[in-house]
């Protein structure tokens, strides 16, 4: 009999995973509780990531759902979306609220822009710290390279460090497919010592159909560039642009 009843994306099925997660006797960790000296208290832990790719309020949402269920997770910004700003007042804004719950907010690094190279990522975490808000010293690539599989660094910790990732007892949610119940599932059942989990944020939304997804994205992006010239070029977009006629 399958742990469980609801396998899909609502709200109703993702506290039902968050519950049976944890009566099975595993401990939520964050990447960094090992450099904060937070042993975890039970020989089985998960790590609950999520890469940030499309919806900071997709983002919102669930660490407001963990919160209230007291789990804690991992999310991971990128500086370089096209379906967001992460410099945005609003979405720094997000990242400090995740933090004021308990959760984990770090870099989602794109290897094919930016260099995976351990000074440059670290010098980005700290101007973002000393600029915009106190992130946490965590990352996750986002398409990483094979080398930085496995890897450890000094000055922050990777959700694909050996000590959290093993292909073996990892599963996530890309694409929007449900196919990971069966993989965390099987894992749950072996009592694994430590399972990385990840899921978008924006799959578990409001909506499942992608057209709806899409048209939701593009909506968001015209508001944030609308309110963008609005508030910098008013006396030249004023009379175009008008809020709510999207």
């Amino acid at each position: 009999m399958s742990l469980f009843k609801e396998k899909h994306f609502s709200d109703e099925s993702y506290i039902e995973l968050m519950t049976i997660i944890s009566s099975r006797g595993y401990q939520y960790i964050k990447l960094t509780d090992k450099f904060d000296g937070k042993c975890p208290t039970t020989k089985k832990r998960i790590l609950l990531r999520h890469d940030v790719d499309i919806s900071p309020a997709g983002a919102l949402k669930l660490g407001k759902v963990e919160a209230d269920n007291n789990v804690v997770s991992n999310f991971f910004f990128q500086l370089n979306a096209e379906t967001y700003q992460m410099l945005s007042p609003a979405c720094i804004n997000i990242c400090k609220e995740l933090q004021s719950m308990g959760h984990l907010v770090g870099l989602h690094v794109d290897s094919a822009l930016f260099s995976e190279e351990e000074d440059k990522i670290k010098g980005t975490i700290d101007w973002i710290r000393d600029n915009l808000f106190p992130m946490d010293y965590a990352i996750s690539f986002h398409r990483p390279l094979p080398g930085s599989l496995g890897k450890k660094y000094a000055g922050f910790v990777s959700a694909y460090d050996a000590d959290f990732f093993d292909t073996d007892y990892y599963a996530s949610d890309s694409r929007g497919e449900d196919r990971f119940y069966e993989k965390l599932e099987s894992l749950l059942n072996l009592d694994a010592s430590l399972i990385q989990l990840l899921l978008h944020p924006c799959w578990w939304e409001n909506e499942t159909d992608k057209k709806k997804i899409y048209q939701l994205i593009s909506q968001r992006r015209q508001n944030d560039l609308d309110e963008y010239l609005l508030f910098n070029f008013a006396k030249v977009f004023g009379n175009v642009i008008k809020r709510g006629d999207q």
